[in-house]
């Protein structure tokens, strides 16, 4: 019958009221687990744009994620299509036992790379804020727009 569930295998009724007592017991409800679940679907996409002065200084291009929350990174790209620069020099940084410290940088040239370039192009847990920042060594890379795209999930 409709709205009736029956064990597996078995002539016999399953008591609704009776497994959501014992999920209660356990200190499992809905909405929980349905919390838990909805996470699976991550983030909306985070895309945006930062202009700077590259080439005076490194210049953070974005930072992602918070404080003792931890997150899984899937994607970060970053666009260097307005940048002319034969060095431009990406680096990430985060904390390390509670000190910010580098822990990424690679060297591209605006010139023979590809203008989008695929910095995390696989899932890695976070748990504090990771700085993206961006150098050139080229002058006329001074006040050009840096695009941005990445995907990250909540755990």
């Amino acid at each position: 019958m409709p709205g009736e569930f029956y064990i597996k295998g078995k002539k016999e009724k399953v008591d609704l009221s009776q497994v959501l007592a014992e999920l209660d017991q356990l200190g499992v409800t809905s909405d929980a687990i349905k919390t838990a679940t909805d996470k699976l679907a991550g983030e909306a996409p985070g895309t945006g744009s930062t202009t700077a002065d590259w080439q005076t200084a490194e210049s953070d291009v974005i930072s992602l994620g918070a404080d003792g929350t931890r997150h899984k990174l899937h994607s970060l790209l970053l666009s260097i299509h307005n940048l002319v620069g034969t060095v431009i020099t990406v680096r990430l940084y985060t904390k390390v036992k509670g000190v910010e410290r580098k822990v990424y940088e690679q060297a591209f040239d605006a010139t023979t790379d590809p203008p989008g370039l695929w910095i995390v192009n696989g899932t890695v847990g976070i748990h504090d804020i990771l700085r993206v920042t961006l150098q050139s060594n080229n002058a006329a890379d001074n006040g050009q727009v840096v695009d941005y795209d990445h995907m990250l999930e909540a755990m």
